[in-house]
């Protein structure tokens, strides 16, 4: 029973966790928007798949080559540079928001979605710590105490589906309402999004620059 109980509270933290704006559900809006629904479901699983990649990290005690701090700061870097990619895309689709449903294949390709989608995740290592806080919530409440293997699993697989489930239900939303969107009000929505990404970059620059300052 308590496998069931840590399961249910892995999700609920993993749905939590995946509801603050962030370049991946930018990303999954901006295809289910222009009725690419396939395409922002790749991106779903990208992101789940890396998620789970850093679950496993965090919760079987791989994690010491991420507090390396060259390699935080590579981590940071990638994902500053992917960032300003992604922006400039976005302004650029800005400017024809009407040609982006039939003339960009990299929002109709499953394959981009789901490289984007994991690589947007995997450049965040900081997720290991929400990994790590929701263990130390689950000891608390003595759902993970003792916590072997299988229980880690379950607790990895309640987090991936909660995380994956906010964001196939953004999809899904996001795709419904669509042909609300007239060609100028999307603009203006790619054109708020450009500028969240641009910003989104600045984080991981500074957080690059931090851990270079204290590798130094």
């Amino acid at each position: 029973m308590s496998g069931v109980f840590l399961f249910l509270l892995a999700g609920c933290l993993g749905f939590l966790a995946a509801i603050p704006v962030g370049a991946s559900q930018i990303e999954v809006a901006k295809r289910a928007i222009h009725g690419h629904l396939y395409a922002a479901w790749a991106v779903v699983l990208g992101s789940v798949s890396s998620d789970i990649m850093y679950g496993v990290i965090a919760l079987f005690g791989i994690a010491p080559l991420l507090e390396v701090h060259w390699v935080m700061a590579a981590f940071m870097a990638v994902g500053a540079v992917f960032l300003w990619y992604l922006s400039y895309r976005t302004f650029k689709e800005s400017r024809k928001p009407h040609e982006v449903r039939l003339e960009s294949p990299t929002l109709k390709s499953f394959r981009w979605g789901y490289v984007t989608g994991f690589s947007l995740a995997a450049t965040n290592p900081p997720m290991i710590l929400s990994w790590l806080w929701g263990v130390a919530l689950a000891k608390h409440l003595g759902l993970a105490t003792p916590f072997p293997v299988g229980l880690k699993l379950v607790f990895i697989a309640g987090g991936a589906l909660g995380l994956g489930g906010y964001l196939s239900s953004l999809a899904f939303v996001m795709h419904r309402i669509k042909h609300f969107f007239p060609a100028r009000a999307l603009a203006k929505i790619y054109y708020g999004l450009g500028v969240i990404l641009l910003l989104l970059s600045f984080y991981f620059v500074f957080s690059a620059a931090r851990y270079i300052f204290h590798s130094a």
